[in-house]
């Protein structure tokens, strides 16, 4: 039987773009002669509504969501829905813009061959934006990395084999940031390098704000590592201001080397340090105990919450 190959698209306000990135895959495709493929695009409520035109190459399905979730949350979405609504081997995401390209996505679909039980990530070997932004970039792989302890080097143009979708959906973490899930799930995957293309079309909805709320997103996946870290930076200062401030006490009190003046200046800036870092360590708790206190979302329970009319593309 033919691989059958699920091609899910999230769009928001961008028919141009998908149309033509929708008549440029064929072209990329056509060397998977033993593949079938389909196509779900995830409306994620746009305002637009501009008709989508799909080749004869696909059957396309578009799923309208009831309200805009964000990017992240619509392939969430999508994953489920594919989980519970498609019969296929393989789900392969990308964006429509054509900032993820249709001869990367051919080269994603050849290593997944090569690699059929991992997760097969694009890793971007050059990119199209500013410097404003690869700055913003490398700082936030750096946070990334002190914070969690983990290397991320990826985002969601990535093809994933259906057992490991049946896995990931139940894995809340995939709500706030499908690589970082991914990551924190643990489940195997591997990496090509791609060259990030350039929009068809408009102006993207990624904003500095979204950009960096998308990069707290993938960080707050790990909020029980990084409340970990934060309580243990906290406990280390609170032990560093106290034996600093029991020093220098007794040096006052039983040597004669205590600098007139200096001593109560240090002793008073290491309390300011030891309070601070008491007033850390509870905000790391009460952070932690929030977090695991609430709902948690799991895509492939409550995926319907967002669900609308299913559309068959003609």
């Amino acid at each position: 039987m033919p691989e059958q190959i699920t091609i899910l698209i999230p769009v928001f306000n961008d028919v141009k773009s998908l149309n033509k990135l929708l008549s440029e895959l064929p072209g990329s495709l056509t060397g998977f002669t033993a593949a079938k493929f389909s196509v779900l695009i995830v409306d994620d409520s746009s305002t637009e509504k501009e008709p989508v035109s799909a080749p004869s190459f696909f059957s396309v399905q578009q799923l309208h969501l009831n309200r805009n979730i964000g990017h992240q949350k619509a392939i969430a979405v999508g994953l489920a829905f594919i989980r519970e609504n498609y019969q296929c081997d393989k789900v392969l995401v990308m964006d429509s813009d054509g900032e993820d390209r249709p001869e990367d996505a051919a080269a994603l679909l050849t290593a997944s061959q090569q690699n059929p039980d991992k997760i097969v990530f694009a890793s971007r070997k050059s990119r199209q934006e500013g410097i404003a932004f690869r700055l913003f970039y490398r700082l936030y792989k750096f946070a990334f990395r002190v914070l969690t302890g983990k290397k991320i080097a990826f985002g969601n143009f990535l093809v994933m084999p259906k057992p490991l979708v049946e896995k990931a959906v139940y894995y809340s973490e995939i709500w706030n940031h499908i690589a970082g899930g991914i990551l924190k799930a643990g489940l195997p995957y591997s990496s090509v390098f791609t060259h990030r293309g350039k929009r068809y079309a408009g102006k993207s909805k990624m904003s500095f704000t979204n950009l960096f709320l998308h990069g707290l997103g993938a960080i707050a996946v790990f909020i029980e590592v990084i409340a970990s870290r934060l309580l243990l930076f906290s406990l280390v200062l609170i032990v560093f201001s106290l034996l600093a401030i029991l020093t220098l006490v007794g040096v006052r009190a039983f040597t004669d080397l205590a600098i007139p003046g200096w001593t109560s200046t240090v002793v008073s800036a290491m309390l300011i340090v030891l309070l601070q870092s008491f007033l850390l360590s509870l905000f790391t708790i009460f952070l932690y105990l929030s977090s695991q206190s609430q709902r948690k979302f799991i895509p492939a329970h409550h995926y319907k919450d967002y669900t609308g009319r299913v559309e068959t593309i003609q």
